[in-house]
């Protein structure tokens, strides 16, 4: 994890101590540093222990005794662990659903029996995509597999917790550091090497800053929201366009992104994700980083030196 991710800026100083489930995938491995800048010791959890104070944890039969999580001040737990490969999900559902389903409410249950106010992550794949504009309290209907797997414990975890949980969904998340293997960066390997990107022009979610969700997500919990918030940015981008507009930064020939149907790329999958951000912009009140910006500075780096 590197610092210059979040630097300049802090956690608000009243964030609850919060245990990261997930902190070897990328937003974990963000969330985890950046908390510790408030509490040094919070724990965190993941299949791959990267940090002191990490204990290895397995979805497939969690357990968190040995996690001591209510002696150590721990209030809060951040559920970011899963299996997110969409393609993965479809084709190994009995597998994913023990993970994502089962052992996140099991976790879930050992959270709430502990105390612990669980915040899951979810996605906007919970939605069918067809007609976007989606507000916190839109009905769920997922037409993947992953899709399913969220709404499912959306819809199971206020039970489980009492009331004392959050869910936050969440868009595509993007980091800006060559290599990162996120949005901006997949798209830039390609053209940086001579190839031509495909994107659909009918494919339309709301990105969000890896930076921008650390500090969405600690102004929430510092706030004490509970419920279902949708935690992305306001903007609504089609990923055609965000790879015409990375290709322009980068100085690569418009013809080298092709336009092409969400259908001919990855059928089966929801269109318009977009969605309404009315309770977050109530709940906390920050602006988020343009998305034209993102591009800029995440084609910086891919340019040649003599286009700069």
């Amino acid at each position: 994890m590197q610092e210059d991710a979040f630097c300049g800026f802090s956690p608000p100083a009243n964030l609850p101590k919060t245990a990261i489930f997930g902190c070897s995938g990328f937003i974990g491995s963000h969330f985890l540093p950046f908390y510790r800048k408030i509490h040094p010791d919070c724990a965190g959890a993941g299949r791959r222990p990267a940090y002191k104070n990490v204990f290895f944890f397995d979805l497939e039969a969690p357990d968190i005794s040995g996690m001591k999580l209510a002696e150590t001040g721990h209030t809060q737990a951040l559920l970011l662990a899963a299996v997110s490969e969409v393609a993965l999900c479809e084709s190994r559902k009995a597998y994913t659903r023990k993970i994502n389903v089962t052992g996140t409410l099991e976790l879930i249950r050992q959270l709430a029996a502990a105390g612990i106010k669980p915040i899951f992550a979810s996605s906007d794949y919970v939605f069918d995509g067809i007609s976007g504009g989606y507000p916190d309290d839109a009905p769920l209907n997922p037409i993947t597999e992953y899709g399913r797997q969220k709404a499912e414990v959306e819809a199971r975890i206020s039970e489980i917790a009492k009331g004392n949980c959050a869910v936050i969904r969440l868009s595509k998340i993007f980091g800006l550091r060559k290599g990162d293997g996120t949005l901006f960066d997949e798209m830039a390997r390609i053209l940086a090497a001579g190839g031509t990107l495909k994107a659909a022009y009918d494919q339309r979610f709301c990105p969000l800053l890896i930076r921008d969700l650390l500090e969405a997500v600690a102004g929430l919990q510092a706030a004490g929201a509970s419920g279902i918030i949708n935690v992305c940015s306001a903007e609504k981008w089609s990923r055609y366009d965000l790879a015409a507009g990375l290709a322009r930064e980068m100085g690569v020939p418009a013809s080298r992104v092709e336009r092409a149907s969400l259908d001919d790329i990855l059928p089966g999958r929801p269109k318009n994700t977009t969605m309404e951000t009315a309770r977050l912009r109530r709940e906390i009140s920050r602006e988020f980083t343009p998305i034209a910006d993102c591009i800029k500075s995440a084609a910086a780096p891919w340019r040649k030196p003599d286009d700069l």
